[in-house]
Parts: C-alpha cells; structure tokens; sequence
C-alpha cells in the first residue's frame, strides 16, 4: 500500500470522529416523546375536544401518524426558568410532515399552514416551521400544548411522519438544522472538484469511461449532500418532503451503482455487465425491501460497497495488483457508515464520502499515470522494434528500394522491376520508359500516376522526367541556370531550373561519388 493510500484511508477514519451537533439543539427544550395523546378529529371542531373522550388514547410522538387524515394532539412540556426569564420571545417549533394550528395552555396562538378534514379543506404548511408563543401565554412549570393536525398532500406514508416538538428562543427553524449540516458542506468542494475534473476527462481524456463513472460518482455524491441539506437551506413545505426523500435515495442509488462499475472496471472482471446486473439486483432488492426512507439511502449505498469489498477481498486473494487497498478502503467506509448508523446522511458520512472519494481520486490518477508510462515505453519499444525490422530488411534486400510495377503497353499488362529503369518521360497521354539496357517501352498512363508507385529512389526533375538517382553519373549546370544529368545507360535528362538545388542535394546524397561535370 502507497504512503498517500494510507494517508487517505486514515482521513477517513479521522473525519468520522468529528462532533456533529447543534448548540442551539441544547438550548431547546423538547416535549416528552412518550407521553402525548390524540384523539380523532371531526368536521366543524374549531376548538380542542376533551382528550379524555372515547377515541383518544395515549402513545409516542413518533407514533402519531396524521397522513391523510386529522386528529388532535395534547402534550405538556415543562418549560425551564432560564427561557421564562429571559427577555427574548420564545417560539413553539414543530417539524413534521403535517398542517398544524396550536393552543399554548388553552389560548390559540397561531398555525403552521392550516390543518383541514380532507385535502381541498388544508393548506400544507412548512416542514420545519416556529409559532411565536406570547408571554401570557406562559406559566412556570408544565404548559399544555395542543396541535389540530393533518396531512392530506402526503404522497409517501412515512412509519414517522412526526419528528420533533419544543420550545425555545423565537429564531428561523432550519437554523439549527443549517448548523448541524454545515460542517458537511465543506465537503461539496470536494465533490464538485470530482465532477468538474473528471467530467473534463471523460470529453477528453485517456480513460474516458473510467473518468465518465468518478465524474458521476462525484456528482451523486454532490447531489445527496444538496438534497439533504436542502431542509435546512429551503424552507419548503412538507408535501416536497416526499420528493426529496426521493432524491436522497435516487442519489444514494446512483453512488452505490456507479462505484461498483468503477470498481469492476478498475480490476477488468470477466463479464462486466452480468457483475453489475448482479449487483443492481441484490441492492434494488435490500431496497424494496425496506420501508424506512433513512435505511432505503443506507442499504442503497452500503450494499454495492460490501459487494465490491468482497470482490476486491477475493482479487487481494488472487494477488491482483492495488486489490488490497481498495479492499481495505471499502471495508473501512462501510463499517464506519455502520457504526455510525444514527448519524447517517449527517455531517459525519459525508466526510466519510469525502474521504472515500479522494482515495478514489488518487487511485485513478495513479492508474493514469502508470498507462501513461506503459505507453511511452510501448511506443519507445515499438520504434526500436521498427528500426531493427529495416536494419534486418536491408540486410537480405540489397535492392531495398527496389520494386516490382505494372506497365501498360499496347493491351499487354507486364511486371517491370523498378531497379531496372533508368529515367522516365512524359509522351503525351503515355509514359516512356527507358531502361538501363538502352531500350525503351510505352506506358499507358500519366508520368503523375507513375511517380506515386515509384520508390523514393526516383526523383522529379523536370515536368517531363523522372530519374533513377541510383544510376545517375553526372550533373551538369549550364549557364542559364538548368542542369543536364547524365545516365548510366548514356542518355541525357535535362534538369529544370526551379528544382536544380534540390536535385543537387539528392543526386550527391544518393551517390556521394558523383562528379559535377564542368
């Protein structure tokens, strides 16, 4: 295992030991979760029943279940002197998926939306949501309160629609929510760093599938933080509650599957695709199998996680290379996730994320740079193998430039080696070629088509001509600027002006014992 890989998973391990929490969560004074009653409500009530009448019964907070139906609500609170004395004004908060409007000891003090016997009759109030509670209205020692509640726009059924009920300093309720998710938002930098990097690499990069699947990683990730935090940074009301539980689990969905097909890829499993169907299957199942929201997001991420800490278990097994980091790196976010199952969706998973991600960040950029590497030396290998195969080639080919071409002469096809010609000349719409023999032969077709299946040993030098440099034995310039090139066979080809020092250069380099002619 790498120093950095190390250095990374240990970030993990410290980040999940960060305090979560809210001062203002200590300042409040909640109700007693155990002990409230309800009793149904009916049409035309505007005032709260006697609680002790049939139908009512005592039971939890978290039990009172007002989805899609109405009912009254009494608890006592003991309010401490220390908010009974102190000047600023005071506030009933209330959090739950319902409509509300409430009596402090007797005395209606406001609502929250308006509570209503069937839909068309409520207007949804806020999720989280404080009513000013006036100082009359306060006593020394336990106060009554009483809620008329409903939750008619609900579009999930929740086992716990209710979530919390105290009094405190009068101030915005997704303050303390705000406050005990801030230290996560931190993390979005990191994720966003993820989508933005690596969604560049997958336009343009060398493993664009692999950049492809982090850049969604990232982005789910991103995505989870937002829609979690977005109660305390939107004050919606609660029938966009069930949207956004929706999109915890979708986001959370999202991460498990797209870190299994990094993983997969990561370690080239056979039949990826089956792999991945296999994982989506045991993972869509833990979460249709599970009716709490909270637990569908957790199953959603952890299962992939412990499907390819397995995987990665069996490759270490195997010796695969990096298989044990990644083992050990998944092992670990998930049992911290585990262990920290209370806190889940808090300030402490997503550094948990955090950190996973970073180790992801760095395993990919080390793959990259090690592919990098692979193909520089196979590039590197490549060229020395093509010049030892052109050393081997003009060694058993002396004539390495010779080659064999089809002439055209009068309907007759034949196979000329090019070795063999000493220059060529433009006749029309035929091609004269001359040979070293002194003969000569008719060619049906243009001195251009001929020129591109020549080797590079011939050379243009006039419109009209082309020449075997090989078998050239002198250049003569003339006064006026164009040259003469005399050919083994004896003949004369007459050298343009225009291109007479590129001749000279190729000519001489070609036979260096050539003699210019004076």
């Amino acid at each position: 295992m790498s120093s950095l890989s190390r250095l990374l998973l240990v970030l993990v391990l410290c980040l999940s030991c960060l305090p979560v929490g809210s001062a203002a969560a200590q300042s409040m004074q909640w109700i007693d979760m155990a002990t409230v009653t309800t009793c149904p409500a009916h049409r035309g009530e505007t005032t709260p029943p006697d609680f002790s009448a049939p139908g009512c019964r005592t039971t939890g907070l978290w039990k009172v279940d007002p989805q899609h139906h109405s009912l009254w609500l009494k608890a006592r609170i003991a309010v401490p002197p220390t908010l009974l004395d102190q000047s600023a004004p005071l506030g009933l908060f209330v959090s739950g998926k319902f409509a509300s409007t409430a009596w402090w000891n007797g005395r209606r003090i406001g609502g929250n939306g308006i509570p209503g016997i069937d839909a068309a009759g409520e207007t949804p109030g806020r999720m989280d949501a404080v009513i000013a509670i006036p100082r009359t209205a306060l006593r020394p020692g336990t106060n009554d309160i009483v809620l008329l509640v409903s939750g008619h726009a609900a579009m999930l059924r929740l086992a716990t629609p209710m979530h919390a009920m105290g009094i405190g300093t009068y101030a915005d309720p997704a303050d303390p929510i705000l406050r005990a998710y801030w230290p996560s938002l931190v993390t979005f930098g990191i994720f966003l760093l993820g989508v933005l990097y690596f969604g560049v690499g997958s336009l343009r990069g060398a493993d664009r599938k692999g950049s492809l699947l982090l850049c969604l990683v990232s982005l789910f990730a991103a995505g989870q933080l937002l829609a979690e935090a977005s109660r305390g940074l939107f004050p919606y009301p609660y029938s966009f509650h069930d949207l956004r539980l929706l999109l915890i689990v979708a986001c959370s969905l999202g991460f498990g599957i797209c870190l299994a097909a990094h993983v997969i890829r990561r370690f080239r499993m056979p039949r990826p695709w089956r792999a991945l169907f296999a994982v989506v299957l045991v993972t869509a199942t833990a979460v249709a199998l599970t009716t709490a929201y909270d637990l569908k997001a957790l199953f959603a991420m952890l299962c992939p996680v412990f499907l390819c800490a397995l995987a990665t278990a069996y490759w270490w097994w195997k010796q695969a290379p990096g298989a044990a980091v990644y083992c050990i790196a998944l092992l670990l976010f998930g049992a911290l996730s585990v262990v920290f199952g209370g806190m889940f969706l808090d300030a402490v998973f997503f550094f948990l994320v955090a950190g996973l991600l970073l180790f992801l960040f760095a395993q990919q950029a080390a793959a990259l740079a090690r592919e990098q590497q692979s193909r520089i030396a196979l590039a590197s290998r490549a060229r020395q193998l093509e010049a030892a195969l052109d050393q081997a080639q003009a060694r058993a080919q002396p004539q390495a430039h010779a080659r064999t071409i089809r002439i055209i002469d009068t309907g007759r096809i034949e196979l000329v080696s090019t070795d063999k010609i000493s220059h060529c000349s433009g006749a029309g719409d035929y091609v004269e070629l001359h040979f070293t023999d002194g003969s000569a032969r008719l060619h049906g077709g243009s001195l251009n088509e001929l020129e591109a299946e020549l080797p590079p040993a011939f050379l243009r030098v006039h419109r009209s001509h082309i020449v075997n440099t090989a078998l050239v034995e002198s250049l003569k310039r003339e006064p006026s600027g164009v040259g003469q090139l005399r050919m083994s066979s004896g003949a004369s080809v007459p050298v343009s002006r225009r291109i007479m020092p590129t001749v000279r250069k190729t000519i001489g380099a070609a036979s260096p014992s050539l003699q210019p002619m004076a």
